[in-house]
């Protein structure tokens, strides 16, 4: 892989060919997320900014509340602003061992009472096969005693953690855990690893998440939803009760991210580890 910085927040992530397959963006967003996250074949996988809820973008990493603030939700009307991940120093990337992408982002999670944490995240991009692999590592710093939490789920709800909004046109999907266990709307339950897939373009494609067996709540409650026109999944740490932190404790979270250009064999996933 080969790096481009299309502009000053944001690098581009292109294969041989100078196809992009990747594109973490910082930009206007109140968070940096992923997109777009694209097959070999050029097919786009994740979806940004749709209708229903225009701040889900890609792949994204944060938590919905923070100290009472909501990190999520980007609506300016509510408590204390809309929290944000700013720089403290625009991403960098370089090539490792030739075969990989090493991005790392220094943040600091603000809203209109102040800093709250700092984040060090590190992304390894990699290739096997023809499965591109996202190994996300994020550790979080807070600057003063912290919860990290969800609204308690009812109907939804529990949300928080690293998730993907894949593309909105996408059909017959559905969400598989390990042993064959396959739901539309996991509300919670915990498994060592998740996926999403379905087809788009004429083709299957699906994304896979493998959190670190040391995350604090592995195995990691899963939430999400994938139905005709509406998708969303990934871990949710906080799903069942928040998480605190004291000032100057780190909590490190990490978790490797698959994206298939088929759907998800669990043969296939387990033996890809986790980071």
């Amino acid at each position: 892989m080969t790096i481009r910085r299309v502009a000053p927040e944001t690098l581009a992530l292109l294969d041989s060919h100078g196809g992009e397959r990747l594109r973490y963006d910082r930009g206007s967003a109140p968070r940096p997320f992923v997109h777009p996250v694209k097959l070999a074949d050029g097919t786009t996988v994740t979806a940004t900014e749709p209708d229903d809820h225009f701040w889900h973008r890609g792949v994204w990493f944060t938590f919905k509340y923070v100290n009472g603030v909501n990190y999520w939700e980007e609506r300016e009307d509510q408590p204390g602003g809309v929290g944000r991940q700013v720089s403290l120093t625009p991403p960098e990337a370089e090539i490792e061992g030739g075969d990989a992408v090493v991005l790392r982002h220094a943040l600091r999670w603000e809203d209109d009472a102040g800093p709250k944490l700092i984040e060090a995240r590190t992304l390894r991009v990699s290739e096997r096969d023809d499965v591109l692999i996202l190994d996300w590592e994020s550790a979080l710093t807070p600057l003063e005693d912290l919860t990290l939490d969800r609204t308690p789920f009812t109907t939804w709800g529990g949300y928080g953690g690293l998730v993907v909004r894949m593309r909105q046109d996408l059909t017959n999907q559905r969400i598989v855990f390990p042993g064959g266990q396959i739901t539309n709307r996991p509300t919670g339950e915990r498994h060592a690893w998740g996926g999403i897939e379905g087809e788009a373009e004429g083709r299957e494609l699906a994304v896979a998440f493998l959190p670190h067996p040391k995350n604090r709540r592995y195995p990691e409650p899963f939430y999400g939803a994938a139905r005709e026109g509406w998708n969303f999944f990934g871990g949710a740490p906080p799903f069942h009760e928040p998480l605190t932190l004291q000032a100057g404790e780190t909590l490190l979270h990490r978790a490797r991210v698959l994206i298939l250009p088929r759907r998800i064999s669990e043969t296939e996933v387990n033996s890809y580890g986790t980071i």
